[in-house]
């Protein structure tokens, strides 16, 4: 017993990780809300281990030439903090460039993917619909209550993200085989739906309106989707005034930001929204001040709370920019501007080019959707920058482009498929 677990550690033979890989998917992209940040631990352990393995050369690179592209792309993530760090050096700079690690085992973390793309795609989608259901209950039954519950993630715009990112998963399973279960992947859709508007989290509102738009561009013919817009267009108009008529929290967040509005037309910023002007107005003064390296990871904070002093009297301590480029550009200047969006883009573009089967199609749906949610997250927010947003970018990020790809041979060619819907077409 005590020879397997060093095997498994030490000297592992990365074989029959059927298992292993639906549950580290599944928990990291179904069960977030439930679990809270046991996903960034689950991503983080699974990235220093295949990563070792991967340098050591046990595990060998899976992937094909293109998604080298990526790797270098996630790794320029971590290495403009990193250089902006070294240019302003601090304790927290320091530590938020340890925590950017994980960025640097997509590698790793896509290699150690052993399984049959079909049955991982399956396995996936099943756990979406049944977190659905389990995240709403729970939210019904034990955070009715609150007016924006965050479960377990502790944050109401990280419930927002991982709700919104199963009302994706279960939109793409409902689209994609359009049988009988179906219907249950759409009750589950309206399910995680329901929780990204109990979450209060406006800025991701408009995904649910959005995600049905590309499930049929990805999955469906001419006659679907030219029959799939007025019905979706028609199912948002109802259920929004459903909302607006019926529901507390849409009818409280909706009279919050009109509210915001009318008191920033009388001088007054107190407010929400009030409070992210002055944090826009501050960080645009303060990038020109440091535009190429910025202020270092972390720094950022004091930077803004110290500027929003000088001009409004009054601090604004909050632990980011509430906009995820000003976020990047204040942390490490233009250059870390750019090192979001080639960690943002780069993956839609090389899926987008690849020549894809009805696996490859699922991945690139969640793919395309998970590029448009963390988009809608850095609006006010963040897109990246926390552990759970990361985590949950990072392997959802190897799901996909494993749909679409697959494993390859030392030779960069496909691997020979296992069954029907195995291995990827590259």
């Amino acid at each position: 017993m005590i020879r397997a677990f060093l095997d498994f550690w030490i000297r592992p033979r990365f074989r029959n990780y059927d298992l292993t890989n639906i549950v580290f998917y599944s928990t990291i992209l179904c069960l977030g809300p439930l679990v809270g940040s046991l996903v960034s631990v689950f991503a983080i352990s699974t990235a220093v281990y295949s990563t070792l393995h991967l340098a050591t050369g046990r595990l060998r690179w899976a992937g094909p030439q293109p998604l080298k592209a990526i790797a270098i792309a996630f790794a320029a993530f971590f290495a403009a903090d990193a250089v902006a760090a070294l240019a302003n050096p601090s304790a927290t700079s320091l530590d938020e460039v340890v925590e950017n690690l994980p960025f640097l085992g997509f590698a790793g973390i896509y290699s150690i993917t052993f399984i049959d793309r079909f049955k991982l795609l399956r396995a996936v989608e099943v756990a979406a619909l049944a977190g659905s259901l389990a995240t709403l209950l729970v939210l019904v039954l034990w955070f009715g209550a609150e007016s924006r519950p965050g479960l377990a993630a502790r944050n109401a715009a990280v419930l927002a993200l991982l709700g919104g990112l199963l009302y994706i998963l279960n939109i793409g399973a409902a689209a994609r085989r359009r049988d009988r279960t179906s219907i249950g992947f759409l009750v589950a859709a309206l399910a995680a739906a329901c929780v990204v508007v109990l979450s209060g989290t406006r800025a991701i509102w408009p995904l649910i309106a959005i995600a049905p738009f590309i499930a049929i561009a990805c999955f469906g013919s001419r006659r679907v989707v030219l029959l799939g817009i007025p019905a979706i267009l028609l199912a948002v108009m109802v259920l929004s005034m459903v909302g607006l008529t019926t529901s507390q929290v849409v009818q409280g967040r909706v009279a919050a930001f009109k509210s915001d509005i009318d008191a920033m037309a009388d001088g007054d910023f107190s407010g929400s929204l009030g409070h992210r002007i002055q944090i826009y107005k501050a960080g645009y003064e303060l990038f020109f001040d440091r535009p190429l390296l910025g202020y270092g990871p972390g720094n950022e904070r004091a930077e803004i709370a110290h500027k929003t002093a000088e001009t409004d009297g009054q601090p604004l301590a909050y632990s980011h920019a509430h906009n995820a480029l000003l976020n990047s550009a204040l942390r490490s200047g233009l250059l870390g501007v750019m090192a979001l969006i080639a960690v943002m883009v780069t993956p839609l573009v090389v899926a987008a080019r690849a020549r894809k089967d009805e696996v490859g199609w699922a991945g690139f749906h969640v793919l395309a959707g998970l590029f448009i949610l963390y988009a809608m997250s850095g609006t006010v927010g963040l897109s990246l920058g926390h552990d759970i947003h990361d985590s949950v970018y990072i392997a959802g990020t190897c799901y996909c482009l494993y749909l679409i790809f697959g494993r390859t041979e030392a030779s960069g060619r496909p691997e020979p498929s296992r069954a029907d819907h195995g291995s990827a077409v590259s």
